[in-house]
């Protein structure tokens, strides 16, 4: 009668364990890594990944960096904010950006007001547009002049499943969603990592587009580098929510070594039983 019993639990427990074994393991594996090869990345002959290129259109609000040097020098002290003005900001404290006081923000028109030259239209343009645009307005003024257009203020916003969510600024014009997660300190690891919520300001209203960071495929999007304004939204696993498959996999993920184990100690148990 124990060899039978012996016999037959082997028989439940041994593909239990492997069945088990095989979940936990495509947990780590499907749930965690970014950007994975799926086979549907676009590359160019090279083998290069290729990626969208950015290419921010000036939206009304923005706040513009303008810079003029020519040869008068009280001039160009109109348009450089000061060393201690620029300092008394307080990027990355939560106070924003300095330049909100001294950068030139688009009006609600699409325009900006440039000191001795007036109100000039830069909505719609990228920043090489603007360059192009101001230049050819300060050239009615100036002989000689160098002019430097950047966007003064990239701040963007992450919340949910992230380890330190708030609102971020970036000194610089280019961002990757990976690199705006990382400043946020990495998602959590009950994160949804293919559902990932942009919402993207345009002139006609806010769009919401999901990403799937664990696909490749993301690189060659327009959404890879974000945009200033954005909001990304991580949503978190619903660990008690009934017949969602991902939310067992997260639950076998952490309970199917304990699981392992207690099968391991019941059938040492019993083999110790039988042989006695």
């Amino acid at each position: 009668m124990k060899y039978n019993f012996l016999k037959m639990f082997r028989l439940v427990t041994i593909p239990m364990l492997f069945g088990l074994m095989f979940l936990t393991s495509c947990v780590s594996n499907k749930r965690f890594v970014y950007i994975q090869d799926k086979g549907n990345v676009k590359m160019d002959s090279s083998q290069h990944i290729i990626i969208e290129p950015y290419n921010y259109k000036i939206q009304n609000g923005d706040i513009l960096y303008i810079s003029l040097m020519s040869e008068d020098d009280r001039i160009n002290k109109l348009f450089v904010p000061s060393a201690q003005t620029a300092q008394g900001g307080g990027v990355g404290g939560g106070m924003g950006s300095p330049f909100y006081f001294t950068g030139f923000t688009v009006d609600p028109e699409g325009k900006v007001e440039l000191p001795y030259v007036g109100k000039i239209s830069v909505a719609g343009l990228d920043l090489n547009g603007a360059r192009a645009m101001l230049s050819s307005e300060l050239a009615k003024y100036f002989k000689v002049f160098f002019l430097q257009v950047k966007m003064a203020e990239f701040r963007f916003s992450i919340m949910g499943a992230v380890n330190s969510p708030g609102q971020f600024f970036f000194q610089q014009n280019k961002v990757s969603i990976l690199d705006a997660i990382l400043k946020a300190g990495d998602l959590k690891d009950n994160a949804i990592r293919h559902e990932i919520q942009l919402f993207r300001q345009y002139p006609e209203g806010v769009k919401m587009i999901t990403i799937d960071l664990t696909d490749r495929r993301i690189m060659n999007s327009p959404y890879w580098y974000i945009q200033p304004n954005d909001l990304v939204y991580v949503i978190p696993l619903k660990s008690r929510a009934i017949g969602d498959f991902s939310s067992f996999q997260a639950s076998m993920g952490s309970i199917g070594p304990i699981i392992n184990s207690l099968f391991f100690v019941v059938n040492a148990y019993i083999l110790f039983r039988a042989i006695r």
